[in-house]
């Protein structure tokens, strides 16, 4: 609630504040409706199916709703529950592709063999499958990836960004080759910076000393590191324990800017 309220101070009023909402999380359904009351522009949800979302927010409410998905399948499967069981269909859709960072809505096999993977013609499929919730409620469905776009790594080299100047060199240092898929404790392949800390977990598991009881299905007496702990200390610089998510074309990233200009360049203005 703290820091929905202070980005919405910060954006005076223009555009929209969103949140990012995990599935996976342990308190999932609490993150949820605490985003709601505290007027979050709209909830975005992935890392597993939110199909429960509609149940959470308030028709009522002005907060809007928007899954992230990866597949036509993923896309069809929200849409008809949602349709079916809540009358409701979403605000938006939010594809993430085989190239983003972070978590991944796809298998190991399908990463390794990106390069053969036509994904174009899936985001073409998952459009097409909204176009039947359309004309059912009466309303657009945009698509970032296709509408819009969702971009997240090109901004941490920017001024504004609150990650420590460690993380974000992490980035502006990084080529293709450093870029690599993990396995994370959420059950899902990721995307990540090669660093000290991913070589050392090719050596050996990562004690886990306190569990901070975020996911659902994470038992830390198995799972090779704590997630949550690692995320923290790559933000906080310490990236010999730090876990850095990147998209696949981090590599592109040479230098440090501002929001201001990084708009500009991205609009073409």
């Amino acid at each position: 609630k703290k820091h929905i309220k202070k980005a919405k101070e910060l954006a005076c009023g223009h555009g929209m504040v969103g949140v990012n909402i995990m599935v996976a999380l342990k308190h999932y359904k609490e993150h949820v409706l605490a985003a709601v009351e505290a007027g979050a522009d709209v909830i975005i949800s992935g890392a597993g199916l939110p199909m429960e979302l509609p149940e959470l927010v308030d028709e009522k409410s002005h907060t809007r709703i928007a899954p992230i998905v990866s597949s036509k399948r993923a896309a069809n499967l929200i849409l008809k529950m949602w349709a079916h069981r809540y009358n409701r269909t979403a605000d938006f859709i939010v594809i993430e592709g085989p190239k983003a960072g972070g978590h991944l809505g796809f298998s190991n096999e399908q990463l390794a063999d990106m390069e053969h993977m036509d994904y174009d013609s899936e985001i073409k499929e998952i459009i097409n499958c909204t176009k039947t919730y359309e004309e059912k409620f009466k309303k657009h469905i945009p698509v970032l990836g296709a509408d819009g776009v969702q971009v997240a790594s090109r901004f941490v080299a920017t001024e504004e960004c609150d990650a420590s100047d460690a993380y974000k060199h992490a980035y502006l240092n990084a080529n293709e080759s450093d870029v690599q898929i993990i396995q994370s404790p959420v059950g899902m392949p990721g995307r990540a910076v090669r660093n000290e800390f991913i070589r050392g977990l090719e050596k050996k598991k990562q004690p886990i000393t306190k569990c901070y009881n975020c996911l659902e299905k994470c038992n830390p007496a198995t799972v090779p590191y704590c997630i949550t702990k690692a995320l923290i200390a790559a933000v906080k610089g310490d990236m010999q324990n730090g876990l850095v998510f990147c998209g696949a074309n981090v590599g592109r990233i040479n230098r440090m800017t501002t929001v201001h200009e990084l708009m500009s360049e991205l609009v073409g203005a």
